[in-house]
């Protein structure tokens, strides 16, 4: 398994990896160009089985990885790196920007959400599958 392998994003070459062997672990050097607006995390699949290797830190002008894994835990064969997004991508649902002076009418939803910036602006993207409680109408009550 020793040697330099490509970092993939879906089909896109995004980066290297290094692997070499220090004793009963091999040591994952990696360095990929990502923009730091979603959170990746690199993972390395040998056979049937895939490792979770962590999130690169932004270093620079790339994004950088080192850790060691047990050799016990991946099996003959050539290694597969991946670039995948830390949590699988919201599509579907309602965005909401947040700002300091509108009134935020969709609390009992936060639980269903995640914090997402489109445009340099920080908003809310709430799941489809949140109960539909609120009113879009009501997000700016004041007018």
């Amino acid at each position: 398994m020793e040697g330099i392998y490509d970092i993939f994003r879906g089909g896109e070459k995004i980066g290297k990896a290094e692997v070499r062997r220090e004793g009963l672990y091999y040591r994952f050097r990696c360095c990929c160009d990502l923009t730091g607006e979603v959170m990746y995390r690199l993972t390395v699949t040998c056979g049937e089985k895939t490792e979770n290797l962590g999130i690169p830190v932004p270093d620079a002008d790339s994004f950088h990885l080192n850790t060691r894994l047990p050799v016990s835990r991946f099996p003959a064969g050539t290694p597969e790196f991946r670039a995948v997004p830390k949590h699988e991508p919201l599509q579907q649902g309602l965005w909401v920007p947040i700002s300091p002076e509108t009134p935020f009418a969709y609390i009992e939803r936060l639980e269903h959400a995640v914090m997402e910036r489109r445009d340099d602006q920080a908003g809310i993207l709430i799941s489809d599958e949140a109960p539909q409680d609120s009113d879009p109408s009501q997000l700016y009550p004041h007018e």
